[in-house]
């Protein structure tokens, strides 16, 4: 017995296979790219940039956008594909999708996007997020801000101008 095949099986509204040019929703190594596979990790560059940083913007996707700052290795990389820095304040408002943006206009002279999912978790010794104690002085963290890593690439445009 034949099996009836309906009329969005076989007509105009059939599902066709995606081309290899067609942008797909998985995470991709760079906006746009279809060659990066789930999962994404931070490489060498990234971990060393991030580590190097004393300031990040964060454009949360609900709220207003903010930024941090504090020493040198204040954001953590815990793994390749987490990234966490101490929050002060006891009432955190980054959580869900959220963009990062890394800026280094004087050494390397570029930025690092991030995008990702961040969540809140509580202030514990710092084992769990890097090797580094944190400075003592000013105020103490509340929490770990936590961001799990779908992209990062670097916005190698080409070269900043010097003035």
């Amino acid at each position: 017995m034949e099996r009836p095949v309906s009329f969005a099986q076989s007509g105009s509204f059939a599902r066709r296979a995606r081309s290899p040019g067609r942008r797909s929703r998985t995470p991709t190594g760079r906006p746009g790219s279809v060659d990066r596979p789930l999962g994404f990790r931070l490489d060498d560059r990234m971990v060393a940039f991030v580590r190097a940083q004393e300031m990040i913007f964060i454009t949360p996707m609900w709220g207003e956008r903010t930024s941090r700052i504090g020493p040198v290795g204040f954001l953590r990389v815990p793994s390749r594909g987490v990234l966490a820095w101490p929050e002060t304040g006891s009432h955190p408002v980054i959580s869900g999708p959220v963009r990062l943006l890394l800026l280094d206009l004087l050494a390397e002279r570029t930025g690092l996007h991030v995008k990702g999912r961040a969540s809140v978790s509580p202030y514990r010794p710092l084992q769990v997020c890097g090797p580094a104690p944190l400075p003592s002085a000013g105020p103490q963290p509340a929490c770990w801000v936590q961001v799990r890593v779908d992209e990062a690439w670097f916005a190698d445009q080409g070269p900043v101008a010097r003035p």
